[in-house]
């Protein structure tokens, strides 16, 4: 356990650049752009704004501002595995890793974990400090406009069931393109950085093949790029979250969640994960061989 503990924290160490400092910059540009309007006296919004209820507001953008944070990390980590898998091949922490009890799978493993587990939690992180912020600026848009202020009660209710949808919203989303991450992992392994431009262009190529060998024999675009599409979209792309935004109610993650989860392929994510672990296993095969020879 505190080997697992020492690598995660290396990792963390080593990429806290993207989910740590440049989060914490963004969150401070969001801060100052909302504390400079208050004080300049531009925090004015159409009177319109007045007739949706402020907690309605406030749900809005907390549920937008938490798509766009779970979209930084989807990329952020995408970049991470490109590089994370053959990082230390570049200086001397090969030599200290190899003097640790740990495997080259234990070693990709927890390179894996760190990026499903760790990274996410720091955006999370991220994500509570903007629904304060945004909070902050529904409650003074309130007060500006003449709207009734949401007691302090309903805003913690109604952040309970956005923060609950989006952190089993978010969990199961990584778990469903950990075989993407994985896939770029180990071509990181093989083809280092050129890792990023690979993982699209070799399935491309496949496609392109089957599309030229097998020319109608299947669906448009061919099975495998078509399988792609598919295995790229989470969840029902006619599930909308701004659904929740526009019930009468409040924001409902219980039933959001429902709709999430009876949309899920679980054969398909089943099957991800042991794609993901197969790829893991051959990546740390492959690592483990040509550090040997």
């Amino acid at each position: 356990m505190k080997t697992l503990t020492a690598l995660i924290r290396r990792e963390y160490l080593e990429h806290r650049g993207a989910f740590l400092y440049a989060p914490t910059l963004i969150l401070v540009v969001l801060l100052v752009i909302t504390a400079s309007g208050v004080a300049f006296g531009r925090f004015q919004l159409d009177e319109r704004m007045a007739l949706l209820p402020a907690l309605k507001v406030f749900e809005f953008g907390t549920l937008a501002l938490s798509a766009l944070w779970a979209f930084y990390l989807m990329v952020a980590l995408f970049f991470y595995y490109a590089d994370a898998f053959s990082a230390d091949l570049r200086n001397n922490a090969m030599l200290f890793w190899k003097s640790m009890p740990v495997s080259d799978f234990g070693m990709m493993a927890s390179k894996m974990l760190t990026g499903l587990s760790l990274f996410p939690l720091l955006i999370l992180a991220a994500m509570l400090m903007t629904a304060l912020i945004v909070f902050g600026g529904t409650t003074l848009s309130a007060l500006t406009l003449g709207s009734p202020v949401p007691s302090l009660l309903a805003y913690l209710s109604s952040l309970v069931q956005i923060g609950g949808f989006v952190v089993v919203a978010l969990a199961l989303a990584l778990l469903w393109y950990a075989p993407f991450f994985a896939w770029v992992g180990l071509l990181s392994t093989l083809f280092r950085r050129w890792s990023i431009p690979l993982a699209f262009l070799i399935p491309g190529l496949a496609g392109l093949a089957e599309n030229l060998l097998f020319r109608n024999a299947g669906p448009e675009g061919g099975y495998l790029l078509s399988y792609l599409q598919r295995r790229m979209q989470f969840g029902d792309s006619r599930m909308e979250v701004g659904d929740g935004f526009l019930a009468a109610g409040p924001f409902d993650s219980g039933q959001m969640l429902g709709r999430l989860v009876s949309s899920i392929d679980w054969t398909q994510f089943a099957g991800g994960l042991i794609v993901t672990a197969l790829l893991v296993f051959v990546a740390s095969e492959y690592r483990r061989r040509s550090v040997a020879s």
